[in-house]
């Protein structure tokens, strides 16, 4: 049987989990869980149990900016600032709509990851679809490529034609439903002459 949270201590293994893919959790009986992961040497229980639902928050892609930040914190604090890094670009990825509702925490967040960028030497983000985020990647930004012109056809020749729709399955038989069955009469209201009889 094993001894869950036994004999761990922190820190124990030096090297940091690599970037950048962000590290899923596995689903447990108890939720979700980091065990047997590189993370699970370097923090201790209830952190862990913390950090495997948060990281699984960012993993589904929630849109509260606190599991990012929170989640960023942890990972940080223990030496994890690749991971920290893979966390805080998993937020910039979210729709803008996220982002703009969350404007305090996204410069926020988006100072600490040009910070965290600065410490590990990492390359800019390749896009750069927001102001924020032009601002934050600099001017190393490689553009992206333009889309190349289509070729012309050779004279005489048709582009080719989308192929025709299969037809639609055919519609299914009509239920028909039996009408409503009519009310019987109602029953004639008990006369007193009734009430006598029913004694005898």
């Amino acid at each position: 049987m094993a001894l869950f949270g036994v004999g761990r201590g922190k820190a124990r293994d030096k090297q940091a989990v690599p970037g950048p893919a962000v590290l899923a959790p596995r689903r447990s009986l108890d939720g979700w869980t980091l065990e047997g992961t590189p993370l699970a040497a370097r923090f201790g229980r209830d952190e862990l149990r913390e950090l495997a639902t948060l990281m699984h928050g960012v993993s589904a892609g929630m849109d509260t900016p606190w599991t990012y930040e929170r989640a960023a914190d942890m990972l940080e604090e223990n030496g994890e600032r690749p991971q920290a890094l893979a966390v805080l670009d998993a937020y910039f990825l979210l729709p803008d709509r996220i982002r703009e509702a969350n404007s305090v925490q996204t410069r926020t967040l988006g100072r600490r990851r040009h910070r965290l960028r600065k410490r590990l030497g990492a390359p800019p983000p390749a896009t750069a679809d927001t102001p924020a985020l032009a601002e934050l990647a600099g001017p190393h930004t490689p553009a992206l490529p333009a889309a190349p012109a289509p070729t012309p056809l050779p004279a005489g020749r048709e582009p080719l034609a989308l192929p025709a729709a299969p037809p639609a399955p055919p519609a299914p038989p009509a239920l028909v439903i039996p009408p409503k069955p009519t009310a019987p009469p109602p029953l004639p209201p008990k006369t007193t002459e009734d009430a006598g009889d029913t004694e005898d």
